[in-house]
């Protein structure tokens, strides 16, 4: 199975595909669409890592827990790669994108990623 990378180019981006993924049942997301939702959880909320979401010290918002859930489901299946499960590209984004001042290293990163990865709604 071929990995699928998915790195939100915004908040409002990410937000958009987290807004269009709650529109429908999780479990009939396809793959694609998933990941984009998965990533953009990632982007928008860095702080929070799938291992133990549901541990009530996880940090998780109930209403992100079933997107974890659905994760850890698919990756079970072998539906999700280990990269999609772990999306740091998007989470460490979400970072960069927060910060004021950047080294030229991170800004090379960050553009790098968004060539690559990167997405918008259209």
């Amino acid at each position: 199975m071929s990995s699928y990378y998915c790195v939100p180019n915004s908040l409002k981006v990410a937000g958009l595909q987290l807004r269009v993924a709650l529109a429908v049942p999780l479990q009939q997301l396809p793959r694609e669409q998933f990941i984009r939702a998965w990533s953009s959880i990632a982007y928008l909320f860095p702080g929070l890592h799938p291992d133990g979401f549901n541990h009530p010290d996880s940090g998780w918002p109930p209403a992100l827990k079933k997107f974890a859930a659905e994760a850890w489901r698919r990756a079970d299946a072998g539906k999700l790669t280990d990269d999609e499960l772990y999306c740091c590209d998007a989470q460490w984004c979400g970072l960069y994108d927060r910060m004021v001042a950047h080294t030229p290293e991170e800004t090379e990163r960050r553009t790098q990623l968004a060539s690559a990865f990167g997405n918008s709604p259209n």
